[in-house]
């Protein structure tokens, strides 16, 4: 080969491969997932909705304008620092509707009945007590509520996820998923597997019923009245962007 069309072979796998990471990046970012987010949560103004494991808000931001100024957002997490990011990118994006809460690996720490939407992104693998968690999810949805979770299949090459269940790497099947969140009572809305995030992604909304007060038990039973037997949550520690929460003194 000349070092003419040696040279134009290099260029034409660095422009491919560009072209690639470009697509990668513009497939992850935001805009493009924010915008299948609001359109599968259903999202509108006046809305409360949840950010449950929200990092660094990279989405809160996304839930904070699908409701609008008169919305409410709850961003989540069990770590504090977590929390103070989330409060400085809000600050940053002019965004004044969102409310931090800490939580733990057991309950997301939301008020009972507080939302209509929560999200869950790259989140439910994570958890440690998946059971505690449903019912902590179930108490402060409101009924006929919406969640979105979004997760992928187990990756072997991923980091280990320090005490969750052994699913065979990072993640989590989607079988597994919506089989979970049936026994805890919740009904599938939707499904969509070709989610715009990491390889092999997907996204499942399920609705609290609203026609009924119970959840389904662990033999798939309707359990009598057992909402009613779950505790609350732990009044949230509510901090609007900037200011502390009652987690911070």
């Amino acid at each position: 080969m000349s070092p003419i069309r040696w040279l134009a072979s290099l260029v034409c796998l660095a422009g491919a491969s560009a072209s690639l990471a470009t697509a990668v990046a513009a497939a992850s970012e935001p805009g493009v997932e924010g915008r299948r987010i609001v359109e599968v949560l259903r999202l509108a103004a006046g809305m409360v909705a949840a950010d449950v494991g929200a990092g660094e808000g990279r989405f809160t931001s996304v839930l904070a304008r699908g409701v609008g100024p008169e919305g409410r957002v709850y961003a989540t997490e069990i770590a504090q620092d977590k929390l103070d990011a989330v409060k400085e990118r809000m600050a940053a994006d002019g965004i004044e509707n969102v409310l931090t809460v800490l939580g733990d690996q057991q309950q997301t720490g939301l008020p009972r009945g507080c939302c209509d939407r929560v999200l869950l992104r790259l989140v439910y693998h994570h958890f440690a007590e998946p059971v505690a968690m449903q019912r902590s999810l179930w108490a402060a949805l409101r009924p006929g509520g919406l969640i979105a979770v979004i997760d992928v299949p187990p990756k072997k090459g991923w980091p280990v996820v320090t005490g969750a269940p052994e699913r065979g790497g990072h993640g989590i099947e989607v079988a597994e998923l919506v089989a979970d969140m049936r026994r805890a009572g919740f009904e599938v809305v939707a499904q969509h597997d070709d989610w715009p995030a990491e390889t092999d992604s997907y996204c499942v909304v399920f609705r609290r019923p609203a026609d009924r007060g119970s959840r389904l038990s662990a033999t798939g039973s309707d359990a009598p009245s057992a909402i009613d037997s779950w505790p609350d949550s732990p009044s949230a520690s509510e901090s609007r962007p900037g200011s502390l929460s009652a987690s911070d003194s």
